[in-house]
């Protein structure tokens, strides 16, 4: 059996996920956000907003990043989604002023703010924008 869901339909399925527990990583096949929800990527987007957010590295994907120099999906900011502009998004708002956060897994064990190369863990609100400069905290 095939489903077929209208415009509207899948507009009113990705609202729903507004506040809800999500998992985003940077999908470096497409250039964008992939966002997940129990383990499924539910929507690829542009901007996303986040709050009460961790920011996580699974370890074991790291180190085989490292052992083999190729790269997997292992590191992620997760949060209550806020705010998207689904994926191609015509309105990318533009780079806020907060802290850049960045991760290497090369260079690092965990997330960074740009600036100092200090660890971040956690962060009140990100805002996630498919540019230049990718991550910002903007509330500790």
């Amino acid at each position: 059996m095939i489903i077929v869901i209208t415009e509207s339909q899948n507009k009113i399925l990705l609202d729903s996920l507004i506040g809800e527990r999500v998992m985003v990583y940077y999908n470096l096949n497409k250039h964008t956000f992939s966002v997940q929800k129990k383990g499924l990527v539910v929507l690829h987007a542009d901007y996303v907003k986040l709050k009460d957010v961790e920011f996580r590295v699974r370890q074991g994907g790291k180190e085989k990043v490292r052992r083999e120099k190729s790269k997997n999906v292992h590191a992620f900011v997760i949060g209550d989604l806020v705010e998207f502009c689904q994926y191609p998004c015509d309105n990318i708002p533009e780079e806020p002023v907060g802290e850049i956060v960045t991760y290497d897994p090369y260079k690092y064990e965990s997330f960074v703010y740009k600036e100092t190369k200090e660890p971040v863990y956690d962060a009140k609100e990100v805002d996630m924008i498919n540019s230049k400069n990718k991550l910002f905290v903007i509330e500790k």
